[in-house]
């Protein structure tokens, strides 16, 4: 008997020291690791999303956890805590929360169900990861290859309005020649708009970077980047996306 109960209470603080273990692992992980019911109402809060959110502990335990919801995801939370209801596995997703100061933060987030004894869902796990510098790393580098391949193409298109403009340069200084003093005017005027062009030609040659322009009212849609860059892929990783 003596030998059970040593036995059982040497299990017990085995699974005592796990416990702890892994309560130093999420208290001091540089994710924020955050729990709640499936209402919503937090229930544990580390220090890692003290940093990230803004809220100590004790300000966000206890209270509904779309305090870091932005405005325009109202349903982003309801979603996901009906889909862990059912059971269903949730994909890593990224999204934007809301920092107690009120500025929005980039987060890749993964949510986990949290089961009782019975093995019933009664709440949600969420891992956010600040990805908000990775995000305009990304942007930057989006915004170098349209550099580049605006670029490219001005050049492609100087050179091929400087041949033809050669071509007429050079017919229109032998018609000036031939044609004599009355048609002299007239073609001076004309190779003052070929000049004009080369110097429009001259600038497509030296683009090396972008600038943002004011919106033209009536611009043609072929020439609307907006329009034509086809920017209609929903989100990376929105939740409501069947995994």
């Amino acid at each position: 008997m003596t030998t059970l109960i040593a036995a059982v209470v040497a299990e017990r603080k085995g699974d005592e020291a796990a416990l702890s273990h892994l309560a130093s692992i999420v208290e001091f992980s540089d994710d924020a690791i955050v729990s709640g019911t499936l209402e919503g109402v937090v229930t544990s809060w580390n220090a890692g999303a003290e940093r990230l959110y803004g809220y100590s502990a004790a300000e966000a335990i206890g209270r509904p956890i779309s305090i870091i919801i932005p405005p325009d995801h109202p349903n982003e939370l309801l979603r996901v805590l009906a889909r862990l209801k059912r059971g269903e596995h949730i994909q890593p997703y990224e999204t934007a929360r809301l920092r107690k100061d009120g500025t929005r933060v980039q987060i890749s987030v993964a949510v986990s169900p949290l089961r009782g004894p019975t093995g019933a869902v009664i709440g949600a796990s969420a891992i956010g990861r600040d990805i908000t510098e990775k995000k305009r790393a990304e942007a930057a580098l989006r915004d170098a290859e349209t550099v580049r391949s605006v670029a490219s193409l001005a050049v492609a298109a100087a050179h091929e309005i400087n041949n033809p403009l050669t071509v007429v340069g050079g017919e229109l200084q032998l018609l000036a020649r031939e044609a004599g003093s009355s048609w002299s005017s007239r073609i001076g005027r004309m190779l003052e708009a070929l000049e004009r062009i080369r110097e429009v030609v001259l600038r497509l040659n030296q683009i090396t970077r972008l600038v943002p322009a004011e919106r033209q009212r009536h611009l043609p849609e072929m020439l609307d980047l907006g329009k034509s860059s086809g920017r209609t892929q929903p989100p990376a990783g929105d939740p409501d996306r069947p995994s």
